[in-house]
């Protein structure tokens, strides 16, 4: 019941992201308007299904708002019960970490969030690398300068 839950949501995602896809198409590309605003990330499809998705877990397992209290008391119970014995009598704490997990990864407000981080994070890995090609060119201009005037 748990891996169906689990596709049906995703299908639900891909066919949200693909409906949006058609209708962006739909719409036409204006470049002055892309021009004028500012610039919008698209997200690939690896981004949105798996970087975003490892987000949402993470960030579920350490906001007490979320799982973190459900992951802290599965964690306690392995480690008094050992990783064997664990793996039985702590199947009650297993089983409620794993239903926080499931309602976490489909709460809009959790993605919404992880998905403005990354995106973010996108932004500014972005700006630097355009600052740090702008370096490289100026480098190799005055490089090419002074080999100009020196040999």
């Amino acid at each position: 019941a748990v891996v169906s839950t689990q596709s049906t949501g995703i299908q639900t995602n891909l066919s949200m992201a693909e409906s949006e896809a058609s209708s962006s198409e739909e719409s036409g590309f204006d470049k002055t308007k892309a021009q004028e605003e500012p610039t919008k990330l698209v997200l690939l499809k690896a981004e949105r299904d798996i970087l975003i998705n490892d987000m949402v877990r993470e960030k579920a397992k350490e906001e007490v708002k979320y799982c973190f209290n459900q992951f802290a008391e599965m964690s306690k119970c392995q480690q008094e019960e050992g990783l064997i014995g664990g793996l039985w009598k702590c199947e009650q704490q297993n089983r409620d970490f794993k239903l926080c997990m499931q309602w976490a990864f489909y709460n809009s407000e959790l993605r919404d969030e992880c998905k403005e981080i990354y995106v973010q994070r996108k932004r500014e890995a972005v700006q630097k690398n355009k600052e740090q090609q702008l370096e490289n060119e100026i480098r190799l201009k005055v490089i090419g300068d002074w080999m100009k005037n020196n040999l």
